[in-house]
Parts: structure tokens; sequence; C-alpha cells
């Protein structure tokens, strides 16, 4: 006679793993690399004063140095350099990095029509 054992614990949990939204698996990154906490703050601090900062005013002062496009390109740097030298977590540091990229990204767009 055969028997057969089904667990469902199995089914659930790749189940839920499919419809778990971004914002989750998002957060649930950022609680991963806290161990690497030295690094990301190396790696913002380095992009974002050495890369993007620089980049960033060299595209707003080409195209004319908007008074209020400088001021944005300070606020983004001031929002990464604020949290990692407060040494906050992971979780506060890399979304104020990802969205001060992103900030940057929007000014340079913006130079050129400003």
């Amino acid at each position: 006679m055969s028997t057969i054992i089904i667990h469902p614990e199995y089914h659930n949990a790749s189940f839920e793993n499919q419809h778990e939204s971004v914002r989750l698996r998002f957060l649930n990154w950022l609680n991963q690399q806290e161990k690497y906490r030295v690094g990301w703050v190396g790696i913002s601090l380095m992009l974002m004063t050495a890369v993007f900062f620089p980049v960033t005013m060299a595209a707003i002062l080409i195209h004319g140095g908007s008074f209020k496009l400088i001021i944005g390109a300070m606020i983004s740097l001031i929002l990464v350099l604020v949290p990692n030298l407060a040494a906050l977590p992971t979780r506060y540091t890399l979304p104020a990095f990802f969205t001060a990229i992103l900030i940057n990204m929007i000014l340079i767009t913006s130079s050129f029509f400003i």
C-alpha cells in the first residue's frame, strides 16, 4: 500500500513569493544589506561627491546656471551626506541615495530646458 504525503507549506511559500509586492521585496533586500553598511556608505559617498554631483553641476552651469537647479543639486548631495554621516541603517541611507540619483537625473534633464 502506498501513501501520499503532501507538504502544504512548500506550496504556500512559493505562492506567497510570487505575489509579494515590489515594495516588500525592496524592504526585505534593504534589511539584508545591513551587513554591508560600511561598503554602501563608501559607495554612496564616493559616487555622489565624485561622480553625480560634479556631473550635475557641470550640466547646470553649461546650460546657464539657474539658481534653483544649483540648490536642487546641493539638496541631493545633502540628502546622501547627512544620513551617512549620522550612521543611520541602510534602510534609510539606500533609499536616500537612490532618490538623490533620481533627483540628479531630473536636474540634468531639466537644465536643457530652463
